[in-house]
């Protein structure tokens, strides 16, 4: 392999590898949902499961307007990405 392609997959590498980081530092929806978390935590950094499980509930309602019992793989992604994901 010549110094060009090799150059190339290293280029490609580390972009594959820094993508995920550049998208979560855009923080919108892991932001928004850490700091809700940060509302929820005691004292000691804890959260109940009681208030988790309540939060998320509610996130889903929010998300299945047809009541159907169900979301699609990209509706849940959204709960934990995008702060539409009430």
């Amino acid at each position: 392999m010549d110094l060009k392609k090799t150059a190339m997959l290293a280029m490609m590498g580390v972009a594959t590898m820094v993508a995920p980081v550049a998208f979560a530092a855009d923080g919108d929806g892991m932001q928004s949902f850490q700091k809700e978390m940060g509302t929820m935590a005691n004292k000691d950094g804890m959260i109940m499961k009681k208030d988790f499980m309540a939060m998320m509930e509610k996130k889903w309602n929010a998300m299945d307007k047809g009541k159907k019992g169900m979301l699609s793989m990209a509706d849940v992604m959204r709960i934990f990405s995008d702060t539409k994901g009430n």
